[in-house]
This record gives C-alpha cells, structure tokens and sequence, in this order.
C-alpha cells in the first residue's frame, strides 16, 4: 500500500481506528501520555495471561522465551541488537538505571535542558543530593526556529566536568523533536555520554539505535507503540555498559562480577549484561510478551506511513488553530523539529471542562505563571480529521461561556 494512498485515503484510516478498544463515544487526544491497545494486542496479552494462570510456575521457562523473542522484535524495529535492550516499566524506570546506575565523582556535571519531564528532574534531583554532582540546564526557545538554537543551547553550558548530556529526544510539553545525531556529535566533541528521554519517539518516528550512536537511549512503548502499559526499553551501547551499575540487584546480578564472552560482549551469569540489569525480581511477563504484537501492528502498517499521518492530522489541527485568533502555537513550525504532538497557549478560558461536556481526552490546564492555558494534542492513528474538528468547535464553545 503506497504513502500516498493511505494518506488519501480516509476509509483505510478509518479501519485503523476500529482496529482500537477506544470508546467510539468519546474522542481521545492523550496518547503522548498513554497509547490505547488494538484489539489484536489486547488479545494476545489475555492469550498469554491465561496460559500463565494455568501452571504459573512450570510455564515460567516458556515465558523468558517468548520475552527474549519479543526483544528481539523490538530490537529490529529499533534497529539495534537484542543484546543492548534491557526491557523496563518505563522510560523514567530506564534514565534512573543510567543515571544512578554510572560512577559519579563530587563536582562532576550533568547537563539537561530544562524543558525535561518532571520524573526525570526528579531523578536528577536525587543524583545531586546523593553524588554532590551538578546539574547544569541549556536553556531552549519556545519554539526553537530550528535545530541550531538547539544545540548553541546545549554548546554555551559545556565545561570540562560534563560527564553525562541527557535529553529528550521529544519534549512532553511542546512535542519538540530535538536534533539527537547532532546532539551527540556535540556530546562526544567534548568527551561526555549522552543519554536521551525517548518516551514519545518509539511508533510516532522511525527510530534507527545504532546509526545515531547514543550511548544511552530510554524509551517508551505503552504510548505510541500502543504496547501494553508499563513497557519500556533502555538500550546501551556496548562500550559503555561496562560502566553501569545494578540499581536494584536481584537474580540478574552476580557476586563474582561480569564476564566477557567468546566475542568480547559482556556477560552476567551467562546472559547479555543487560538482561542482567532488567532482572529486578517477580513481574507481569505477558506485558512485555504482546509488545512483540505491538510492533507488528505498526509494521504492517509502515513506519514511515505513520508519522507522515500523524503530521498530515497535526497540520489539519494547526491550521485551523491559527484562525481562532487565541491560539498560539508551541511547537516547533518546521518539519524535523516536529511529529504528531502539537501544543498550544490558549488566551481567555477560564473554564477546562473538555471531558465532563465534550467527552473530549485532551492535556488541557492553566499554564504556571501565566495568565493563560496550555493544551497538548496527541494526533496518531487511532485518530481523524473529523475529531479535530469537534476539538476546535468544542474549544470555541468553551470559551464562549466563560
């Protein structure tokens, strides 16, 4: 099926939609927050939870198999070797692994933006308190004009005692897709790792591990991969997984240290190291098991498919957002800083009752320090033009009764 057919075409957008458990009565703007399951994956996972519950202990082998293979799924569409996944609750699960998880010395700096999600400053946080590191913030536009702006951000806190950049790679806040092979270029100039916060990349944009050579890379896959909830992933390079640390040290850690294998991987107890650093005891398998279905919902659709319809609908919205005339925009104008989330500043509501009368899910609150509203809006697959437009009729009516 061509690009261009299937963004032509609404009939095939619309069997999409049905693909979904959403509830027709209701429209849904919040997969930057949670992803619904397609039919086909919410089934697979009940398949394998049903299998468990008959023998929970003698099917346990069974399971660790099918979640090796589901990495291994998860791996190509990352394109990254299975044995540099460790798989995670999520994406603030994964950051914490890193960032508690390396060396620090008293007075050593990491450097993050300062448009990072509230968990992860959180951990950061807690690094400064427990290291005596320094957090140090590059200050972004909102909207950066382009990727420079971005990286002369990042370029003017460097010092000598930058040992880790962390970054997202999609902000939450205003969906701004930050130039991350660049970024780590620059990283590496100055001889600093570099993390990255991917929760919104995986299902909304093609994502390709190996070739952007970040050292570290958390992401998400119960949002746009519409995975069950509570998936995730942090991949590692090899080089640099030598330098991380159990932060919770259960069956995958080993008193005697790791080991090399016949290839010079590192291993833990005869496994991939970073299977070792995922093992933090008892947890829901068949999760991570129908993650493996979940990508190939979005491979038989294409990659590339997806995000030019979720832009094609994040275009329709913004444009119509810019006539209202109290509608300003957040994110980023051009194409490569920007996916299918698209924020705004809203001027002159008073009241946010989207759901209760609208039964519309969309981010949508006062904006700190402002005398004005933020909203968020989460335009995927499981959506339609239609449904963007009862979102703007709604907003006018909205602020029409204030």
């Amino acid at each position: 099926m061509s690009l261009k057919k299937t963004i032509m075409d609404e009939s095939y957008w619309s069997r999409i939609r049905e693909s979904f458990l959403l509830d027709p009565n209701e429209i849904y703007f919040n997969t930057g927050s949670f992803g619904s399951l397609p039919r086909s994956v919410f089934e697979s996972m009940q398949e394998v939870l049903h299998h468990i519950e008959k023998n929970p202990t003698r099917h346990r082998g069974q399971q660790q198999t099918e979640v090796t293979n589901a990495r291994k799924t998860l791996a190509a569409f990352l394109n990254a070797s299975a044995e540099d996944i460790a798989f995670a609750s999520n994406v603030t699960m994964a950051i914490n692994m890193v960032v508690l998880g390396l060396d620090w010395q008293s007075g050593d700096e990491i450097l993050a933006s300062d448009q990072e999600y509230g968990a992860i400053d959180n951990c950061l946080h807690l690094a400064e308190t427990r290291f005596g590191i320094v957090v140090k913030r590059a200050r972004i536009p909102i909207p950066p004009t382009g990727p420079e702006e971005v990286l002369d951000a990042f370029e003017a806190e460097f010092t000598p005692k930058t040992k880790l950049v962390l970054c997202s790679h999609i902000t939450t806040r205003t969906g701004l897709i930050n130039p991350l092979d660049k970024l780590v270029d620059l990283a590496h100039k100055h001889g600093a790792l570099i993390a990255f916060d991917g929760a919104h990349a995986p299902g909304m944009i093609p994502l390709d591990l190996q070739a952007s050579g970040c050292d570290f890379y958390g992401g998400n896959c119960h949002k746009w991969l519409c995975a069950p909830k509570g998936t995730g992933f942090l991949f590692a390079k090899p080089d640099v997984q030598d330098r991380m640390r159990h932060v919770v040290a259960s069956w995958g850690y080993s008193q005697e240290g790791p080991s090399l294998g016949d290839k010079g991987e590192l291993l833990i107890n005869g496994q991939p190291f970073m299977w070792g650093l995922e093992n933090w005891g008892t947890r829901d398998q068949a999760c991570f098991i129908a993650v493996a279905n979940a990508v190939d919902f979005q491979e038989n659709i294409g990659k590339d498919q997806i995000l030019a319809r979720g832009r094609q609908l994040a275009d329709h919205l913004r444009q119509k957002m810019s006539q209202t005339g109290w509608a300003n925009l957040l994110t980023p104008s051009c194409e490569e800083m920007s996916g299918s989330i698209s924020a705004f500043e809203l001027l002159g509501f008073q009241n946010t009752d989207l759901y209760d009368t609208y039964k519309i899910t969309v981010p949508f609150g006062r904006w700190e320090d402002k005398d004005s509203h933020w909203m968020r809006v989460s335009t995927h697959i499981c959506n339609g033009f239609e449904q963007i437009d009862i979102l703007i009729e709604a907003l006018t009516e909205l602020r029409g009764k204030n």
